[in-house]
């Protein structure tokens, strides 16, 4: 799920140009990698720099 995200594209102020799963067109970046972050079990810097 984060690698299909990391090929949304977004707009100048930081919000997504298509759907994405859940969130539509328009939601702000920063919303879904908070999401991400609260989601994995030990957050996304703990759980990303261990790949």
């Amino acid at each position: 799920m984060w690698s299909a995200f990391a090929d949304i594209s977004a707009n100048l102020e930081e919000e997504i140009e298509v759907d994405f799963y859940w969130w539509a067109k328009g939601t702000y970046r920063f919303d879904i990698w908070h999401w991400f972050d609260k989601n994995l079990p030990n957050g996304m810097v703990k759980d990303f720099n261990t790949i």
